[in-house]
């Protein structure tokens, strides 16, 4: 699974790179998986909403991503006054039905404002839940899975939560999951709804 993480400007650090932590460390343990930190638009480097800069970052490319991760961040901004609600919907578009989506926390807000969350199941941060409910069918749950939609909604640790949960069940291996548990001192827990 070549899962493609999203950078842009105003991302919340947290969320994005505790997901890319746990895929990274399930690669190192010998999981199918390629985390890979990416832009929309190309750009090697973006600042994260405390003003933590990344770089060498990839272009992401649709014909090449299994999952696009999207975290939260300053979103109410980012809807307002950028592109990426609608590149987030070309992307998905020209990757088609095989591609996973999976909000982390407030990042399901994004996919939300690009359409792709038209009564569907989804959960986001809990003080976002009003704002999703513009666009989805809101779940409060941990974890939602709707097929090629997954989202996240525990807060701070969401990024973990949603990591763990797609190394036990979209790539088949729960042990390795608790293994990467144990090592990071985070057990699961909450509720996991799918449809």
């Amino acid at each position: 699974m070549r899962a493609e993480v999203l950078m842009y400007d105003g991302i919340a650090e947290m969320d994005a790179l505790l997901t890319f932590d746990v895929l990274a460390r399930a690669r190192l343990l010998g999981a199918d998986v390629e985390p890979v930190l990416v832009t929309a638009d190309g750009r090697p480097e973006v600042t994260g909403c405390y003003g933590t800069r990344f770089g060498g970052l990839a272009r992401w490319d649709a014909s090449r991503a299994d999952a696009l991760l999207v975290a939260g961040g300053w979103d109410l901004d980012v809807i307002e006054a950028s592109p990426l609600p609608v590149l987030l919907r070309t992307f998905k578009e020209q990757a088609g039905e095989r591609l996973l989506m999976c909000g982390i926390d407030s990042g399901a807000l994004l996919f939300g404002a690009a359409g792709l969350l038209t009564g569907r199941p989804a959960t986001t941060y809990r003080p976002d839940m009003e704002y999703l409910a513009r666009w989805a069918e809101v779940v409060d749950a941990r974890i939602v899975d709707d097929g090629d939609l997954v989202t996240s909604g525990s807060g701070w640790l969401a990024g973990l939560d949603l990591g763990l949960y797609l190394v036990a069940e979209r790539l088949g291996a729960p042990r390795l999951a608790v293994e990467i548990e144990r090592f990071i001192g985070h057990d699961r827990r909450g509720t996991v709804w799918r449809r």
